[in-house]
């Protein structure tokens, strides 16, 4: 071998502490990414909850800077964890109560399938699922360990709180910190990191800003509309609909639907036609025909058929993390793709 050539293994030898160093930083990140697992879901609605109110505190930073971050959250997250937290609390009462009731539920629904009037051998069969369905899992909520359920809501609400003081935070502190990230990447990459970072936060801005502002534009006016029909559970059923619209596409209808059915079998065909009409009207029309595209296919200029792939593929395998990191990584591909693109574009002409 040649003086003056350098093999693969005298190049390891050389750089072993710098492959040392990596390493361990890998390590160390891999294992602190293992502790904070649990907490997944608060990071990531943290930074949810941060761009969805950083345009609020943008305006209002105009007129009271040291206020601006307090107001945004006030106006942005106290209706949402309202109106969810009161739907969950009552979605809960309703689960006990049913628990503890199990055959005046079971009875109920079996008046449903008669009022149908349904051939003998279809109602017979659907009577039969219902009792084996309602037989199972009735008796398997009310045998659910306290322990487990105590800690699972314990966990729950240290993810809210860390949700919105990382918020808070980001509200606060968010360039700072991203200016912080820039300094330590190197400067052979450091022109591509900027603009990476500058195409990400626009994208993801458009996608949480349109899905988390038409979420809660369908909830507060499923309220009013739900509570002018005099529908009952009116904080549960606002606070279904507003989770399902956070999903494009899919939205209201979930919950509207079924709601519709329900009328149609209460009150007779021109109820329900008519709450139906207003819903959609009210409800689904504003959010999804105004609010979402103008903001998420204008700004982010991403097909909305990979948003909602995003949104509900991170939802199975992640839960709650994953329904918002998915769009995350969406964004991230996308605004890597994006960057690669342009600086492309600009060594070609400067060639």
């Amino acid at each position: 071998m040649a003086a003056n050539e350098i093999d693969g293994v005298s190049i390891l030898i050389k750089n072993k502490w710098k492959i040392a160093l990596f390493i361990t930083i890998l390590a160390v990140f891999v294992l602190f990414s293992l502790i904070l697992m649990p907490l997944l879901d608060g990071i990531v609605l943290g930074i949810l909850l941060a761009y969805i109110c950083r345009p609020l505190k943008r305006y209002f930073e105009k007129y009271s800077p040291k206020l601006s971050p307090f107001i945004a959250m006030i106006v942005i997250v106290l209706p949402i964890f309202l109106i969810i937290g009161l739907g969950i609390i009552e979605i809960f009462n309703h689960i006990i109560w049913a628990v503890r009731n199990h055959i005046i539920v079971i009875n109920a629904l079996f008046n449903v399938v008669e009022s149908l009037t349904l051939p003998e051998f279809i109602e017979f069969k659907t009577k039969d699922i219902i009792l084996n369905f309602t037989s199972y899992i009735l008796p398997f909520i009310r045998e659910l360990p306290v322990g487990n359920i105590f800690m699972s809501f314990t966990l729950f609400m240290i993810n809210i709180l860390i949700a919105v003081f990382l918020c808070f935070f980001l509200l606060i502190d968010g360039p700072r910190l991203v200016e912080r990230i820039v300094e330590i990447i190197p400067a052979d990459i450091k022109g591509f990191s900027k603009r990476f970072l500058w195409h990400l936060d626009g994208i993801l801005s458009a996608i949480f800003i349109g899905n988390a502002y038409s979420a809660i534009a369908a909830g507060i006016l499923s309220l009013i509309v739900l509570s002018a029909f005099g529908v009952g559970n009116v904080m549960s059923l606002s606070a279904l609909i507003l989770v399902a619209a956070i999903v494009p596409i899919f939205a209201a209808y979930m919950i509207i639907v079924p709601l519709t059915i329900y009328r149609y079998l209460e009150m007779g065909s021109f109820s329900a036609i008519v709450f139906f009409i207003v819903s959609v009207l009210v409800i689904i029309v504003p959010p999804e025909i105004l609010i979402r595209p103008y903001i998420i296919s204008i700004q982010s200029k991403i097909h909305p058929m990979l948003i909602v792939i995003a949104f509900v593929g991170g939802g199975l395998v992640g839960g709650i993390a994953g329904l918002f990191a998915a769009p995350m990584l969406l964004g991230a591909i996308i605004a890597a793709y994006r960057t690669n693109i342009e600086m492309r574009g600009e060594r070609e002409q400067q060639a």
